[in-house]
């Protein structure tokens, strides 16, 4: 085995040592899509089925982008771990793609067990299945871009935390994500479409409802992901 997969292994064994970290992105997302999937009834409207899929995986995806990655980087960070492996054959950088390597298989599987569980209580497949992959890929390396950014410029993991969790609040409340986009105030719902929690909500519910999602959102995603990852990348510090 590599050693950078070595250190993707070790940091996936720290997650699931975590049950703070398991309950918030794999246990609350297949809750919702139980509790509300025994809600449902045959002939339920499309925003009715598409929300609350998209609500379970992108809750999921806000609490590994912005405040479970940047608090344990910045840890990693404010220890000295990541100085520390300088004096190793492995570079630091290794840990950041072993904590990518991670999120993102958590959040394939927080897709798979939102749809599959979700069908099994009720809900409809995403009925494009091509738009819902591209809406899923650009979330994830939008939010997990976001959430580098931060890692990157906060000095220590009390502050990822805090800034982290700032933004999971805002992100949520702009976002379409706690409150539907159908009872929001329509510049809210505009504000939130430039958001990547935001874009990715609804681009999730534009492909779970059989539409493709909107260039706007997959623009902002996409934007989003080129801008932040190359600033993370910039002003990183290893110590």
């Amino acid at each position: 085995m590599s050693a950078q997969m070595r250190i993707a292994a070790s940091e996936l064994r720290l997650y699931l040592r975590e049950p703070t970290a398991v309950g918030t992105t794999l246990v609350v997302p297949l809750m919702i899509i139980v509790a509300f999937g025994l809600l449902i009834k045959p002939g339920d409207p499309d925003p009715i089925v598409s929300y609350f899929p998209g609500l379970a995986i992108t809750f999921s995806l806000a609490m590994m982008s912005m405040t479970l990655m940047p608090s344990i980087l910045a840890g990693y960070r404010e220890k000295g771990i990541l100085r520390r492996l300088y004096t190793t054959p492995v570079h630091p950088s290794k840990v950041l793609i072993g904590q990518l390597l991670v999120s993102c298989a958590v959040a394939v599987a927080v897709a798979a067990i939102v749809v599959g569980v979700g069908a099994a209580m009720g809900f409809p497949l995403p009925a494009q299945p091509l738009g819902f992959a591209l809406a899923f890929v650009l979330g994830c390396l939008s939010l997990f871009s976001l959430g580098l950014l931060v890692a990157a410029i906060a000095p220590t993991a009390r502050i990822a935390s805090g800034v982290g969790g700032f933004l999971f609040i805002v992100s949520v409340l702009l976002g379409g994500v706690f409150t539907p986009r159908e009872v929001m105030i329509g510049f809210l719902s505009e504000i939130g479409d430039y958001t990547p929690l935001g874009a990715t909500m609804a681009a999730l519910r534009d492909s779970w409802a059989g539409h493709f999602p909107q260039p706007l959102h997959l623009a902002v995603m996409a934007t989003i992901t080129v801008v932040f990852g190359l600033a993370s990348a910039r002003l990183f510090r290893w110590e």
